[in-house]
């Protein structure tokens, strides 16, 4: 998305998106809330032979992250202006941001359940589907981004619309995945859940929640800063905030190498 909004010339547009991103953090906090809990215990209850156990954490999993979904699409949406400030999205780019945010919002079920599954999966050493998944729905987007963006002239709009459908790809490819499973499941059958094992998934799953809400906070500061410093700089606040947005796409691409490598450890 920042690529391609970048190809528009427009530094507002390319806020805009830097403005955003923290709440796509936000989103992956919550994955990882249940994913990374959910993979653990999934882990070690086949390890104990509990299988009938294992199905029911996945299937808590599934289904939590579809109502955090719900609720955060529900949330943001009602709460949309607020929170556009919280972010550090002014007068300028608050139209821009809010386009963009809103198909952010809607596509917060399919956002979550593709990255839990992404993180969940792993406890039975399944991660290629995850990954293929993963792949293919950022294909998608890849591919779609251009048409909405400069076919359709929509923007920052279509940016947006662009990575909705490539996340709901991805969800839909987890979900079809799901029945090749053996220890993975959807099926409500399995959803007996247990105070124990609920808890042992979020505590599990919040060391990771909490630092990735700390990236969140840390991003919002940095727009706040931006917006406010850059606005009596010679360069101007959009300046600032698109190449604080293009340098943390930079960052990620190293910080993803090493998520990697300490996720397959």
């Amino acid at each position: 998305d920042t690529f391609f909004i970048g190809q528009t010339h427009d530094p507002l547009q390319v806020a805009a998106v830097s403005l955003t991103n923290a709440v796509f953090v936000m989103y992956m906090a919550i994955a990882q809330l249940l994913g990374i809990g959910g993979s653990a215990v999934i882990s070690i209850l086949l390890g104990k032979g509990e299988n009938e156990k294992a199905k029911s954490a996945s299937a808590f999993c599934f289904y939590g992250s579809l109502i955090f979904g719900v609720i955060v699409a529900i949330v943001i949406i009602l709460f949309m202006e607020p929170l556009l400030m919280i972010l550090g999205s002014r007068s300028d780019t608050y139209q821009y941001s809010k386009d963009y945010l809103f198909y952010i919002a809607v596509g917060a079920p399919f956002i979550l359940l593709a990255n839990t599954f992404g993180h969940a999966v792993r406890g039975e050493g399944a991660s290629n589907a995850s990954m293929i998944g993963g792949m293919i729905g950022t294909i998608v987007n890849i591919v779609l981004d251009p048409i909405f963006i400069f076919g359709f002239d929509m923007g920052v709009t279509g940016a947006a619309i662009a990575t909705i459908i490539g996340q709901v790809v991805a969800g839909l490819i987890c979900v079809a995945y799901i029945p090749r499973f053996e220890h993975i499941t959807f099926y409500k059958k399995h959803l007996k859940l247990s105070g124990k094992t609920c808890g042992s998934i979020l505590s599990l799953g919040f060391p990771s929640f909490c630092m990735q809400m700390a990236t969140a906070l840390t991003q919002i500061v940095m727009n706040n800063l931006m917006t406010d410093c850059g606005a009596v700089t010679k360069y101007g606040s959009e300046i600032a905030l698109s190449c604080y947005g293009i340098m943390m796409k930079v960052y990620q691409v190293a910080h993803a190498m090493f998520v990697g490598v300490a996720s397959g450890t």
